[in-house]
């Protein structure tokens, strides 16, 4: 029998260890620069446990949804420019069934004028549409991705503000609450819905053949359907499925500040998603992807605005800073880095030969 030893040369050529070498380097400077940054505190007065490790990942969780999407979306070679907008839109549908009309139901309080599950339900459901909508639109259409999610980009948050007549609905019904601002196993409630998110989402594409099929269509979409795969019905299921996700971050979103905001809600979460998945691994010109990579940049995305306001960077800088990191990241995850790295640790640490 033949077995080879642990190769640290080949780890360092993939992007994921990347990633989270750049993860454990910032999360070291913001322990040498707050000794107590590791510190998890359990406080029995809300059942919680708090911490900035818990609070990046607690933070974390609307554009780590989004970017879940976002990876099979560039996993077929495109992009989806409108998810903000509809966090927007799914945050001003709940808030409407709840509150209906501001002018009968001037004060905000423990209460839904429409049934609660209709709140839940319809803003998943439109954005769903909204989501196929996208994908008929490049599936059908053939037009190229990024004008067609342009689209809902610029109209989406013009829907929401529709939706709501231009007003900003706040609301203090309690099972609302709970989706953003509650617990469960004394975590906050948008990582445990992250947690089942990412669960359900490997099932769909790494238990069963959607996965691969996504695949097959972003490497070649011609070739694809000479497969028997139908590149259409697959295009639209990813458009519909980062739609739904959308839906999911926007609810998670206005819970968190029990109201809509058509204007914020969102607001530049498109860029946080594909940065994230790139971070994460995914080659933007479709193919292969990678889950737990998408994850990992997006738990860097997060923990580099912690970073920031530790340092008291102003927040005018903020932007400029996080953009510089990240194109650090980036340069470390390149294939010269990466191919300099392994090419030293293969000299270093060459492996077995057959036994």
């Amino acid at each position: 029998m033949s077995k080879k030893k642990f190769n640290l040369s080949d780890i360092t050529r993939s992007k994921i260890f990347w990633a989270v070498v750049a993860e454990l380097l910032i999360l070291l400077v913001c322990l040498i620069k707050r000794p107590d940054f590791f510190k998890i505190s359990y406080q029995p007065a809300t059942g919680m446990l708090y911490g900035s490790l818990i609070d990046i990942v607690n933070r974390s969780a609307e554009i780590t949804i989004i970017a879940l999407g976002m990876t099979l979306v560039i996993a077929l070679g495109g992009t989806d420019l409108s998810v903000g907008a509809l966090v927007a839109v799914a945050g001003a549908i709940a808030l409407k069934f709840m509150r209906w009309d501001v002018l009968v139901y001037n004060t905000p309080g423990d209460y839904t004028v429409k049934p609660f599950w209709m709140a839940i339900l319809v803003p998943l459901f439109v954005c769903v549409l909204m989501g196929m909508f996208n994908g008929f639109l490049i599936g059908v259409g053939n037009i190229q991705p990024i004008i067609a999610t342009l689209v809902l980009m610029v109209c989406g948050r013009g829907v929401a503000q529709i939706v709501t007549n231009g007003k900003q609905f706040t609301t203090q019904y309690s099972p609302f609450r709970v989706i953003g601002q509650g617990h469960l196993f004394a975590l906050p409630m948008p990582i445990i819905i992250t947690i089942v998110v990412i669960i359900l989402m490997y099932i769909f594409v790494r238990k069963t053949a959607f996965g691969t099929f996504v695949e097959s269509v972003g490497i070649n979409r011609s070739a694809s359907r000479l497969a028997g795969i139908d590149a259409t019905k697959v295009i639209i299921i990813v458009y519909a499925l980062t739609g739904l996700l959308s839906a999911i971050s926007g609810l998670i979103y206005s819970s968190r500040i029990m109201s809509n905001d058509s204007n914020n809600a969102g607001l530049n979460y498109e860029m946080d998603a594909i940065l994230a998945v790139v971070i994460g691994g995914t080659n933007m010109n479709g193919g292969k992807f990678s889950l737990a990579g998408t994850v990992i940049g997006s738990i860097i995305i997060r923990t580099i605005v912690t970073f920031v306001y530790y340092f008291g960077i102003v927040s005018e800088a903020t932007m400029a800073f996080k953009a510089l990191i990240i194109a650090v990241v980036i340069v470390l995850q390149s294939e010269p880095v990466r191919n300099f790295f392994s090419k030293k640790f293969a000299k270093k640490n060459p492996s077995l030969k057959e036994a």
